[in-house]
C-alpha cells in the first residue's frame, strides 16, 4: 500500500513539473525577433530600446517600414562570418528627410576593458545538443553549425569537438585584441562617405505600417500628457522605471506631449497595456501606457495637447505610465516637460 501511495506521489510531482515546464515564458531572444500580427517596426523597435532606423538598417527594410506576421528580424548586425556586431560599433542609419545615409559615433573613453578569453573549442557531453550549447557560450546554434560543417538535424555525439570561434579563412575575420569603453555623451553625426551594401529582400510584405511623414529635426516645445501628481520617477538603469508615472481620475484626457505621427495604438506590448506611441521627429518618440480606451489609431496626425487616449489603472490606481526615448533608448521626462 505504502509503495502505491510512493508511486501516486511521484507520478503527481511528475505531472505538476511538466505543466511548469509548459507554462514557462519563453527566454528572451536578444539576437531577433518574430513579427506578430499588430506589432510595427516602431514597437518592436521599443521593446528593444533600438532606433526604429538602426532595426530597419539592419533588415534592409526602407519606408514606409513594412513588415509582415512570420517575418523574422535581426536585432543585432553580423559580420560575414555570421559574429555578432558589438553595439560599440557607430551606428549606421538613414535620414528620413535627405535620403542621405549618416554615421552616428559615440564618444569613446580612453579607459581599456581587459577582454575575455574564451575556449576555442568545447567537447560535446552526454545529451547535449547544438541549441543548449550555443545558449550556453553565447552564440546561435547557426553560427556554430556553420563553423563545424554540421547540417540539420545537426546531431552530435559525446566526445566530439566543436569549435566555438569561426575558422581564421572566414570572409571578415578582423576582430581587434581589445575592446572599447562606450560612455554617454552627445552623438556626434556626419555623412558617411562609404556606400550601404543592402542584402535583397525576398519576402512580400502582407501588412504595411503607416506611410512616412516629414518629421521635424528636434521638438519644439513639450507639453505635459496629464495635470496630476508625479507619483513614480524614472531611474536609470531601472527597468521597472523607465519613464514617469502620473497620477489622475479614471478616464480623464491623455493628451499628445508635443505634435507627431501615431506609429502605435494597441496593446501587443507586455508590460504596457492600451498603449500610444507617437513620433514626434528623427530622434524623439513618446509613449503613453495603460489607458482605458485608446481615441486614435496608427498613422494618424496628432497636435499637441490632442486628445489621445483616457487614463487606466496601474496597481489598481488611475495613473498613466509616460515614457520619451531619444534614438531608441528612454530619457528623463523631466529634464523636457515644463516645470509646473
Amino acid at each position: 500500500m505504502r509503495r502505491l501511495n510512493y508511486k501516486f506521489t511521484c507520478l503527481v510531482l511528475f505531472i505538476g513539473l511538466l505543466a511548469a515546464c509548459a507554462e514557462a515564458p519563453k527566454k528572451w531572444d536578444s539576437q531577433g525577433y518574430t513579427v506578430k500580427r499588430g506589432d510595427t517596426l516602431y514597437s518592436i523597435a521599443w521593446r528593444y530600446e533600438k532606433d526604429f532606423r538602426q532595426v530597419a538598417q539592419i533588415n534592409n527594410i526602407k519606408p514606409p517600414y513594412a513588415i509582415y506576421p512570420g517575418q523574422r528580424l535581426r536585432m543585432q548586425a553580423v559580420d560575414k562570418d555570421g559574429s555578432v556586431v558589438e553595439e560599440s560599433r557607430p551606428q549606421v542609419l538613414t535620414d528620413i528627410s535627405s535620403g542621405q545615409a549618416v554615421v552616428i559615433e559615440e564618444a569613446v573613453s580612453i579607459a581599456p576593458v581587459k577582454p575575455v578569453k574564451k575556449p576555442d573549442v568545447t567537447t560535446v557531453q552526454k545529451n547535449e545538443t547544438l541549441y543548449a550549447i550555443a545558449r550556453r557560450e553565447g552564440y546561435s546554434h547557426h553560427q556554430l553549425a556553420r563553423w563545424n560543417h554540421l547540417r540539420s538535424p545537426y546531431v552530435l555525439k559525446p566526445g566530439q569537438k566543436l569549435r566555438l570561434t569561426p575558422p581564421a579563412t572566414s570572409l571578415g575575420q578582423s576582430h581587434s585584441a581589445t575592446s572599447k569603453v562606450v560612455v554617454a555623451t552627445q552623438p556626434v553625426i556626419k555623412p558617411i562617405t562609404r556606400p550601404l551594401v543592402h542584402e535583397p529582400v525576398k519576402a512580400k510584405p502582407l501588412v504595411a505600417s503607416s506611410t512616412v511623414k516629414a518629421l521635424p529635426v528636434k521638438v519644439d516645445r513639450w507639453h505635459w500628457p496629464v495635470k496630476g501628481r508625479v507619483v513614480q520617477t524614472y531611474k536609470a538603469n531601472d527597468t521597472a522605471r523607465k519613464g514617469i508615472g502620473i497620477a489622475g481620475k479614471l478616464g480623464q484626457p491623455v493628451k499628445a506631449a508635443a505634435g507627431g505621427t501615431v506609429v502605435y495604438s494597441g496593446n501587443g506590448l507586455i508590460n504596457y497595456g492600451n498603449l500610444i506611441i507617437i513620433k514626434h521627429s528623427h530622434s524623439f518618440l513618446s509613449a503613453y501606457a495603460y489607458n482605458q480606451s485608446l481615441l486614435v489609431k496608427e498613422g494618424d496626425s496628432v497636435k499637441r495637447g490632442q486628445a489621445i487616449a483616457k487614463m487606466g489603472k496601474l496597481e489598481a490606481k488611475p495613473q498613466l505610465h509616460f515614457e520619451i526615448r531619444r534614438n531608441g533608448k528612454p530619457v528623463n521626462p523631466l529634464y523636457y516637460l515644463p516645470k509646473s
